[in-house]
């Protein structure tokens, strides 16, 4: 009996260490069917070219949890993806806001009686559906799919969230009804002390770490750091863990104010799904890619139009020569738990007085110009606001180089090139660094659009994707699903498509793997003699450059009911 009741303690104990228990408003119902609703991910996280937009509910890494519906409302879209969300649901509320269900494994019976035939109708396998307003109500409570794994998920969970209908900005959900015990305020990892310019732009090479004490930071500036009308840029490295020695959750809140009345603050309550790649402006990026800390910076450049910052300030500190300023950190939490640290910034030595700009156009790319680009067999477009800083120019077109991987951009830049052999044009490709772009072709040119800067080339594409099948067993009887694993290492898979007796059949493609599976809806399929009833297989790959792949197989079976 002491065994078990130690036992039982330590389990308490430890969940309440470890766990994160989500709770909700009355008005609402719980969206996910596990026994503990728990707390995997919150709003705003930094994650890689975006903020987190929601909650993330653990499933224990299983999938078939149910899913409900929060309140009563209708079903405004529908998507099946290969990518992003995978399956997801959206629904409406007459309160302004709309509910997301992402990560699906399964709809719904009766949301299915919808989905299925649309998709064989218009022989889909990723489908984008609206709905007119109260065209698909559905209940507070219902149940509206179950949980899994699909699209970019990086395992089985339920990802949530909360929009305002009108905007579609995501809304923090722990502001708007869910609530998660907190007793613990905000960590402080680390500072980085960085150069910044007027405009708010990171001046390359100026840069340094302060070690920490506990609240209180002293932080001297070395010699020529900062001079004319530059200043000094704060950067923090944070967590918050909602319990003792629990996982910690991205920063809700930061304010920064010195003795100067200089201030800078942010908020992470709504962000709007335009501006979340600026996630790369708000986090020091080469920091980040160098040595995996994400510093938020405490300051902005004048072209990041993220709506999360408080004050109209661009932030960043200034000093004089033999100054020392005191400065005041606050971090908050979405439950009002704050840690202050105290900084001076020291600057003991004369003052450098230049009005000289460190970045030039004619040397760097600036974020808030736009240029064009051609040579004889090339041409380049970068629209205004691609760049989140100043890169330093590196070009040369008769190479197809324009940049490096490095430079993370904002938006994707416009890239043509000249055919090499205008018979072959169908089978040919643009890449950068050696990975396949989308490419239409055009008059001569392949045109594409591209999310990286580097090297860029043609190449050609005549040998088809490869299909490989993956029987779950070898006995005889035909399994509840078909899988295949997929490839095109060269051009990109364009299209998949399944055929039953001739038949247009559903599948999903799962990319994080590459597998495509095909769901067994028969009641019961045994292999039988021949000639009793054949199944008849047809699975086709085509890739971008029009080469395809088939696999087919003839199956004898025989239906039963379970």
């Amino acid at each position: 009996m002491f065994k078990s009741l130690t036992f039982l303690l330590l389990f308490v104990l430890k969940v309440s260490v470890w766990t994160q228990i989500i709770t909700v408003d009355s008005t609402w119902h719980l969206p996910i069917g596990t026994s503990v609703p728990e707390l995997s991910a919150g709003f705003g996280d930094i994650r890689p070219n975006h903020f987190h937009m929601g909650l993330d509910f653990r499933t224990n890494g299983k999938e078939g949890i149910p899913i409900y519906a929060i309140s009563d409302g209708y079903i405004s879209r529908i998507r099946i993806s290969s990518t992003g969300y995978g399956r997801v649901i959206y629904i409406d509320h007459s309160n302004g806001l709309t509910s997301v269900y992402a990560h699906c494994s399964k709809f719904s019976d009766r949301i299915n009686s919808f989905v299925l035939p649309t998709q064989i109708q218009f022989k889909q396998n990723e489908i984008d559906w609206k709905f007119s307003p109260n065209e698909f109500p559905v209940s507070r409570g219902e149940q509206i799919a179950l949980s899994g794994n699909s699209g970019n998920s990086t395992g089985p969970h339920l990802h949530f969230e909360i929009r305002d209908t009108k905007t579609e900005h995501a809304l923090n959900p722990l502001l708007h009804g869910f609530h998660v015990s907190d007793v613990v305020s905000p960590n402080l990892h680390g500072i980085r002390i960085v150069a910044l310019d007027e405009s708010g732009y990171v001046i390359p090479g100026k840069s340094f770490i302060v070690p920490l004490t506990k609240v209180n930071h002293q932080v001297k500036i070395p010699k020529d750091f900062i001079q004319g009308k530059e200043k000094i840029g704060i950067c923090i490295s944070t967590s918050d863990p909602m319990k003792p020695g629990g996982h910690g959750f991205g920063l809700f809140s930061a304010e920064l104010w010195s003795a100067n009345h200089e201030q800078f603050g942010f908020e992470l309550a709504e962000i709007s799904f335009d501006d979340s790649r600026y996630v790369n402006n708000h986090m020091d990026y080469d920091e980040y890619k160098a040595k995996g800390i994400k510093y938020q910076k405490l300051f902005r450049n004048k072209n990041n139009p993220l709506t999360i910052y408080q004050l109209q300030s661009l932030g960043g500190i200034s000093l004089n020569g033999f100054d020392s300023i005191p400065c005041s950190l606050m971090l908050a939490d979405v439950n009002g738990n704050v840690s202050q640290h105290e900084l001076v910034l020291k600057y003991p030595f004369e003052w450098k007085q230049t009005n000289l700009s460190f970045f030039h156009s004619q040397n760097y790319f600036l974020p808030d110009s736009i240029y064009t680009f051609q040579s004889k067999d090339m041409k380049i477009m970068i629209d205004a606001q691609t760049f989140y800083e100043p890169v330093k120019k590196s070009m040369n077109l008769n190479a197809g180089q324009l940049g490096t991987s490095k430079t993370v951009i904002q938006k994707p830049i416009c890239v043509e090139m000249k055919v090499k052999n205008t018979s072959e044009i169908e089978k040919q490709y643009l890449s950068v660094n050696g990975a396949a772009l989308e490419t239409a072709r055009e008059n001569g040119w392949l045109a594409s659009e591209s999310k990286q800067l580097g090297t860029f080339s043609i190449k050609v594409d005549t040998i088809a994707p490869t299909i490989q099948f993956m029987p779950i067993s070898s006995n005889n009887v035909l399994p509840s699903q078909f899988s295949w694993k997929i490839a095109d290492n060269q051009s990109g898979i364009a299209s998949y498509e399944l055929f039953i007796n001739g038949a247009w059949t559903i599948v999903y493609f799962d990319q994080k793997y590459d597998v495509v599976i095909w769901k067994n809806d028969r009641r019961a399929s045994i292999i039988g003699p021949r000639l009793e009833n054949v199944l008849s297989m047809e699975f086709r790959v085509t890739d971008r450059c029009g080469n395809v792949q088939t696999w087919s197989k003839e199956l004898n079976v025989i239906d039963e009911p379970r």
